[in-house]
């Protein structure tokens, strides 16, 4: 799919064309967020099935609400902030699901020239990652999550999750010295 908007194009310019009913710029915005919300819900929802759904979702809400966007804040965040909200009516964060392999895949590339007992280390790192990370609280989950695969600010965490910054960093604080624990033989 192609659109009038080049990539180049602002998120305040997309979201004013979006609000006055541009449906080009709005498919814009799907692909350009699209597959950060699809990581971040198929890592916080423990049914796989859910995410296709919850991402959908997701985007009909924004389509509905986008000429509310204020811009107060940025277009990403009002995004996960939907997502969120949609991931929590779930009522299914029992379990969390792994990342999308290409997110962690500088991590894990296997180098032919590499030793095979790096290579296994890694392997066995980010399975011991995905555990661990299934043991956090949902919130900080969701929290390190947004930081460390997305690089979000605290500030886009507070907006998305309805917290302050400093709260958003002590749970990113939290979930990092939860992880140091449960992966302390990785340091």
């Amino acid at each position: 799919m192609t659109t009038s908007f080049d990539s180049g194009c602002s998120d305040e310019a997309l979201g004013i064309a979006a609000a006055v009913g541009d449906r080009e710029a709005f498919d814009a915005i799907v692909i350009r967020y699209g597959p950060a919300l699809y990581r971040y819900a198929r890592r916080m929802l423990a049914n796989e099935a859910d995410v296709p759904d919850v991402v959908q979702d997701t985007f009909v809400a924004a389509w509905r609400q986008i000429d509310s966007f204020r811009g107060a804040a940025t277009l990403r965040s009002w995004l996960f902030a939907i997502c969120y909200r949609r991931i929590a009516d779930t009522h299914r964060l029992k379990r969390a699901r792994p990342v999308e392999d290409w997110v962690l895949e500088p991590l894990s590339r296997a180098d032919p020239s590499a030793d095979p007992f790096v290579s296994a280390s890694n392997t066995a790192f980010l399975n011991a990652l995905e555990e661990a990370l299934g043991e956090l609280p949902v919130r900080q989950r969701a929290v390190w999550m947004m930081r460390e695969i997305d690089s979000m600010t605290f500030p886009e965490i507070g907006d998305v999750l309805q917290i302050s910054p400093d709260s958003a960093r002590g749970h990113h604080l939290r979930a990092t010295k939860a992880l140091r624990v449960l992966l302390t033989r990785w340091q």
